[in-house]
């Protein structure tokens, strides 16, 4: 049996590849080489992850995640002096819906289910966004669990409990893969069990919320679960 009930994934970096989706996206609307298209997503992705912490920290009720989205495409063809083609805005706000998930994620999640696991994402996109991230997998997930449903979003302690008042798991009971420092440390912060799909290298900030594991790719939860 497996060690834990359920196992739910961040969407963006967690689960999904969005620059592997994203970028001959923008190479092609903005006709824009690789290397710009790599720059340009980077400052779009900072400032889509910036506007949800400002919906956090104004508390004037969540923005969309798609709206967040769009802001910061508007910020990062300013900054980066690109014209965004008559009617291609939405289309590109749109390419976050289908995101591709990372090579090894059919194999992991089916031997996980396979194990008995219960799997979910559990991500700051809007309920639409992440339903058409699980659309796309090969293996059928238990349940989509959006920041719509706590009305803030990620490190907030509220997102973390989403499964517990949902499904009545005890804390102990699952374990969240984060794809990014922050989300390690708001699952830490919670209480959650943590395995971290720590691709780059990367570390946290609060040396006292690390993850209780990690690995270069989501292989490595095959040794935890």
């Amino acid at each position: 049996m497996a060690n834990y009930r359920l196992v739910t994934f961040d969407a963006y970096t967690g689960l999904a590849d969005f620059r592997a989706t994203l970028v001959p996206v923008i190479e092609r609307i903005l006709a824009l080489p690789a290397d710009a298209a790599e720059s340009f997503l980077t400052t779009w992705r900072a400032n889509q992850l910036a506007a949800a912490a400002l919906s956090n920290a104004l508390k004037r009720g969540r923005m969309s995640f798609h709206d967040c989205t769009a802001l910061a495409l508007d910020y990062a063809a300013g900054r980066h002096d690109a014209a965004l083609p008559a009617g291609r805005r939405e289309e590109l706000v749109a390419a976050w819906y289908p995101l591709r998930s990372w090579p090894e994620a059919a194999e992991v999640l089916g031997e996980l289910k396979s194990r008995g696991c219960e799997l979910a994402i559990l991500s700051n996109g809007d309920r639409a966004m992440l339903d058409g991230i699980a659309g796309g997998l090969s293996v059928e997930l238990d349940h989509v669990f959006s920041t719509e449903d706590s009305g803030v979003y990620k490190p907030a302690p509220e997102v973390y409990d989403l499964p517990v008042d949902a499904l009545g798991i005890a804390r102990e009971g699952y374990l969240h893969v984060a794809g990014s420092a922050n989300d390690v440390i708001g699952a830490k912060s919670a209480g959650v069990a943590c395995y971290w799909n720590n691709r780059t290298g990367d570390r946290v900030l609060l040396p006292g919320f690390a993850a209780d594991f990690e690995g270069p790719d989501l292989r490595g939860l095959l040794d935890v679960v």
